[in-house]
């Protein structure tokens, strides 16, 4: 084997695709043919660096290339030095994005010969010349300067060229468009090429049809910015719903360039949106080089309400000038625009980002080494940033996890309490409660809750809504799962029943669904649960 390409993964999964390398590799293949032989190896990131040099010196490569990424960064290095152990003739080097966007800092490691930065299907491809004609790889560190491919047409498709198959993997990943228009401080994807370039619609399709037909369950949209160009974006949406109607999709996406007919479209084919929030208070975001009108965004969000598309939002704590409570403030926010999910992080201030340079101005202290996350600031302390994770976990574990949404409204309304004073009494229930589930750590949580107040029979309504709806949720996302059996306080069946007659107070609900503990199996009948009473 002349070269093997690494694609070190976070874990097995849907995303688990090594399109960077499949990329490289139809690119080499295209410029020389069956005279170079490449192989991509799949590895994780619990795989030992001496489980992985293994996996890859089984290949007999005379090249070893790495996607280097902020999460595998420790484990990639940590295997160059193993494969230069036993193998000091390799050449081993590597690219992506932590990689380009630290390019002296990975060249410190004395196992790791050169690096590829920045887009590198052009770059691998002299690479590949100047090695084959016998230049010293050290000699390489010099002449390979970052060189955006202007026109995404010349790309070879690795799914058109047969090097990847997507039956083969749980998920695809989809390159679009390479490029952003903004330039948020914290993204390196801001110091990328300005502007965006799109790929062909001709392949595009093709691509598609090719999905469909290996019956490829779900696919990872990676354009930073989908909706950017609104015209590409609908033609897209409309070429899925008449090309490939099963296949559920992924989209990044802006809330400024929705307008109706774009809502309507997402609605239309199955898919998640992410948007991403960041922060509901315009003079934080203005800290890293974003613009929100508050008033604005809510209007936008309620398009895609309205039309009945699934949606979700990102939200950083830490960030400059900002303050656990402002934070919590934006947390409070985005709830209120009922959103499917949230993903909550932690600032990292990356390499090579503009937040890098600025970050002494604003008095960020942060992890030096991957991943970077920002640990205090003069007005986000420590202890605070440690407070808004433990938050950020338990309202990952009660409103992702758990399934909330159908009725997170109900409880909320009926406590009187905001999501983040609800999510900040649950970190408390988390720490106390180790090992349990999410549903039943949201049973226990919310029958506590409500017996501390006047009228305890809530908390058990609230409880069978909790075990209801996620037992539903497991149902329809479990693959090989016929049915789930759980216990209630009252009778489900009647409890689902008064909700679909319009009672949707959960105090109303406490006076018209009497109290039956019983067991409950549930199954699903085109989609919707199905509910059968077992014997006591």
């Amino acid at each position: 084997m002349d070269l093997v390409l690494v694609a070190l993964h976070l874990e097995p999964g849907p995303r688990a695709v090594p399109l960077g390398p499949a990329m490289l590799a139809a690119a080499l293949g295209h410029a020389f043919g069956t005279s170079l032989r490449t192989r991509i190896l799949d590895l994780f990131l619990d795989d030992s660096p001496g489980r992985c040099a293994d996996l890859i010196l089984a290949a007999g490569p005379a090249w070893v290339g790495f996607s280097m990424y902020v999460w595998n960064r420790a484990l990639t290095l940590a295997v160059a030095r193993e494969l230069r152990r036993r193998a000091p003739e390799l050449v081993i080097f590597a690219g992506g994005p932590e990689a380009t966007a630290d390019l002296p800092g990975v060249l410190e490691e004395p196992a790791m010969d050169f690096v590829l930065p920045g887009e590198a299907e052009e770059l691998i491809v002299a690479a590949v010349a100047r090695l084959r004609r016998g230049d010293p790889p050290r000699s390489l560190r010099e002449g390979l300067a970052p060189a955006p491919v202007r026109d995404l047409a010349e790309l070879r498709s690795p799914w058109l060229d047969g090097i990847l198959d997507p039956s083969a993997y749980a998920g695809q990943l989809w390159e679009l468009s390479r490029g952003c228009p903004f330039t948020c401080d914290f993204c390196f994807e801001a110091r990328g090429a300005a502007g965006t370039r799109r790929v062909p619609m001709a392949r595009v399709e093709a691509e598609l049809e090719l999905f469909e037909a290996a019956r490829v369950s779900q696919v990872f949209v990676l354009d930073p910015t989908f909706n950017y160009d609104r015209k590409q974006a609908k033609e897209i949406l409309r070429l899925i719903a008449r090309t490939a109607p099963d296949i559920h999709f992924f989209f990044e996406i802006r809330s400024e360039f929705l307008d109706r007919e774009l809502a309507g479209l997402f609605a239309a084919v199955k898919c998640t949106l992410q948007i991403g929030l960041q922060s509901a208070r315009p003079e934080v975001l203005r800290n890293i080089g974003r613009t929100m009108d508050p008033a604005g965004f809510q209007a936008k969000i309620l398009l895609l309400h309205q039309a009945g598309a699934t949606y979700g939002f990102d939200l950083i704590h830490g960030l400059p000038g900002d303050t656990l409570e402002g934070w919590l403030e934006s947390l409070d926010f985005a709830l209120a625009l009922v959103p499917n999910h949230l993903d909550l992080f932690n600032l990292a201030v990356l390499p090579g980002t503009r937040l890098l340079e600025t970050a002494p101005g604003f008095g960020l202290e942060f992890q030096t080494g991957s991943p970077y996350r920002v640990t205090a600031s003069p007005t986000f302390g420590a202890a605070d940033l440690a407070r808004a994770g433990r938050i950020a976990h338990a309202c990952d574990v009660f409103y992702n996890q758990g399934k909330a949404v159908p009725w997170f409204g109900l409880v909320l309304g009926a406590l009187e309490l905001p999501p983040s004073q609800l999510f900040a009494r649950f970190a408390e229930h988390l720490d106390a409660h180790p090992g349990q589930t999410p549903g039943a750590l949201q049973a226990g949580f919310l029958r506590e809750l409500f017996a501390a107040g006047p009228r305890p029979e809530m908390g058990t309504i609230a409880a069978d809504l909790a075990t209801y709806f996620g037992c539903a949720a497991e149902l329809a996302e479990a693959s090989g799962l016929a049915t789930r059996t759980a216990a209630f306080h009252h009778d489900p069946a009647v409890l689902v029943a008064q909700m679909a007659a319009g009672i949707t107070e959960l105090e109303d609900l406490s006076y018209v669904v009497p109290l039956r503990p019983c067991r409950a199996e549930l199954a699903l009948d085109g989609g919707d649960p199905v509910l059968r009473i077992l014997p006591d």
